[in-house]
């Protein structure tokens, strides 16, 4: 659940760093996030089945890591993103990240439950989301104030690494 908390820590950032970040820093119109949004639903519409079918066999552990490494990449070019497309090659790169590893975490939690437990565990997954929502903004926002966002999506980058190093290490190869 912590690896989980933190992949959901630096995805949260869409709803408070990244705006203000494309606004203040990069001085694009507000609509451009919009824009952002719609390339990730367009890609989650078009590829997600396919992408989840395509990798259905691959391990619990290939899937967690991948897709931490996807949100940490992601995330973190933002720190070297200088324009519109820069930016959507980074929403493009963490959208694979989400495609990969939500669907499969709420899987292997569900799997790992024992079956009289399995509310009890998926309460857990959905709870560390709600954490992950309420921490990742604010702690976000006020890093960013206190650093700039170069620091923020380097420490990002740095989080989103460390989740995938956690997945790698605690869940079992199967």
């Amino acid at each position: 659940m912590c690896a989980l908390a933190l992949c959901a820590c630096v995805f949260f950032q869409i709803d408070a760093t990244l705006p203000l970040y494309l606004v203040d820093d990069l001085s694009l119109p507000v609509s451009f996030f919009g824009l952002l949004f719609t390339l990730n639903t367009m890609l989650i519409i078009l590829i997600e089945v396919p992408l989840n079918l395509a990798t259905a066999h691959w391990p619990h552990r290939r899937a967690l890591v991948l897709g931490a490494l996807l949100f940490a990449v992601g995330f973190g070019a933002l720190a070297f993103a200088t324009g519109p497309l820069s930016v959507a090659a980074t929403v493009v790169i963490w959208t694979f990240g989400e495609m990969i590893l939500f669907p499969v975490a709420a899987s292997y939690v569900s799997e790992l439950a024992p079956p009289s437990r399995r509310g009890e565990y998926m309460g857990a997954y959905w709870m560390a989301f709600a954490l992950a929502m309420m921490i990742g903004p604010l702690a976000g926002t006020l890093f960013m104030a206190r650093y700039g966002a170069t620091a923020l999506w380097l420490i990002v980058l740095v989080v989103g690494l460390f989740a995938a190093w956690i997945n790698f290490i605690v869940v079992e190869e199967t």
